[in-house]
């Protein structure tokens, strides 16, 4: 009885705000409590199964949360427990909320089919059918904007992802699915309240959020975080000048040298920076040398994780031209301008001679490197003239980097998967930051200027 008089007060909220003002100001600033389930990163009523992946925040289940071996849970588990049940109870109320919202009657508002490549304002959409997102999904406006997304069957993204633009916050993006969510290799954002299961397959998939599934959450191969809404992207999605290039902010990462999602080992090398991971940070002291600090595990450490998430999303979302695509031509020997060069499906080749990166006399100049898998270095190096600054080189990567022997790298590296200093002689001026491992053998690391 109480659950219902509590639903129906929030109803009536509802209804009377509807009521005074027209549906398109209403929606745009209307968002769900989720109560005591805001707490939680994974909650699933029938379970939570979760291999190969990492958890930060609290998971949580009417019946019994599952971690494998291969399974990282930063933060506390709640299963068939007071405090389970009442997240459920609140989670459930959120969701009927949601249900109860009207879908507007404009066509714009009403999608049906793919959301990639869309650039989507503050406000209500309905989604017919089931709901595709294979490329980037961009949410641009304020930081107190609010998105609701209501799927009347099923939401099944494969290899896309979700990015915030503008200010826009992904603590304020909501998905409401009549049945099951499937993240595919995807890179998702907001809180997703499911009529049944959340599932994460296949490698690469994460969600800066929540997976509050009605049944089960079954996670394969997922990075999931509740976020830090203080960690804005800029608005570098929104179909800048093809050849420009913005930076991203890098956040709180930006005071970070070497980040590694579930670890970091060092061996023989020497690091001038800061050093962190979510797990664990091995090497230092005794098999390395370290002119900075260590952190793992701790809150500060999760809030850099997330920030770099971000950041990956915003550079691997800059339109590439096709003039600028490099597919298949090595990087050594090149002498490339400010701008955004991509290999989109390659591995990108610097096993011989220098890539050189002028800057035309401009300091503030950006370098933009998008590479669908990994890249590969050998005797080679990274130079910087007219200007250039290797601060503001960005390697973003699909999967790994392997920093071979004798190789003078420089820029920012933030990898889909491992990054690995290999050899001996190897140096980096700039950063480097993975969502897996980062493993350091011969190696020197720093800022630099």
């Amino acid at each position: 009885m109480y659950r219902q008089k509590r639903f129906s007060a929030r109803l009536l909220a509802m209804a009377a705000v509807f009521s005074m003002a027209p549906i398109q100001g209403a929606w745009a600033q209307t968002a769900p409590s989720l109560g005591t389930a805001s707490s939680f990163s994974v909650l699933g009523g029938a379970g939570v199964t979760c291999t190969d992946s990492t958890i930060t925040g609290v998971a949580g289940s009417l019946l019994t949360v599952t971690p494998t071996a291969t399974c990282n849970i930063v933060g506390s588990i709640n299963q068939g427990d007071a405090t389970a049940i009442q997240a459920f109870n609140d989670a459930a109320l959120a969701y009927g909320e949601l249900a109860a919202i009207p879908c507007p009657a404009d066509a714009e508002h009403n999608l049906v089919g793919d959301l990639g490549g869309k650039v989507l304002s503050p406000g209500l959409y309905c989604i017919s059918g089931v709901g595709l997102l294979t490329s980037p999904l961009t949410l641009n406006g304020p930081s107190n904007g609010i998105w609701i997304f209501k799927a009347s069957t099923s939401i099944t993204p494969i290899g896309g992802s979700v990015v915030m633009a503008g200010g826009g916050q992904a603590g304020n993006v909501y998905w409401h699915t009549g049945t099951a969510l499937s993240l595919d290799n995807t890179r998702f954002v907001g809180n997703v309240l499911a009529g049944s299961a959340v599932t994460f397959t296949g490698v690469g998939s994460s969600l800066v959020g929540r997976a509050l599934a009605k049944t089960a959450v079954t996670m394969t191969g997922a990075n999931i975080s509740l976020g830090s809404d203080s960690a804005v992207q800029p608005p570098v999605a929104v179909q800048p000048p093809v050849q420009a290039a913005i930076a991203p902010s890098l956040g709180t990462a930006s005071n970070i040298v070497v980040l590694g999602g579930t670890a970091v080992t060092c061996t023989a090398s020497g690091v001038a920076g800061d050093v962190s991971s979510l797990v664990s940070v091995t090497g230092f002291p005794g098999l390395c040398t370290l002119i900075g600090t260590v952190r793992a595990a701790d809150a500060a450490t999760t809030t850099a994780f997330n920030d770099v998430a971000l950041a990956y999303d915003a550079l691997k979302a800059m339109p590439c031209s096709a003039a600028n695509n490099l597919t298949g031509q090595p990087l050594g020997g090149k002498t490339l301008a400010p701008g955004v060069y991509c290999f989109p499906s390659t591995t990108a080749d610097l096993t011989t001679g220098t890539l050189t990166l002028d800057g035309g006399g401009d300091s503030n100049a950006i370098w933009v490197f998008q590479v669908g898998t990994g890249i590969t270095t050998g005797t080679s190096s990274v130079a910087m003239i007219n200007g250039g600054q290797q601060r503001n080189v960005y390697w973003q990567l699909g999967t790994a980097a392997t920093i071979g022997t004798d190789t003078a790298f420089k820029g920012n590296i933030l990898a889909g998967s491992a990054i690995t200093f290999s050899g001996v002689n190897s140096s980096l001026v700039g950063r480097a930051f993975a969502k897996t491992a980062v493993t350091m053998t011969g190696a020197n690391i720093s800022l630099g200027q």
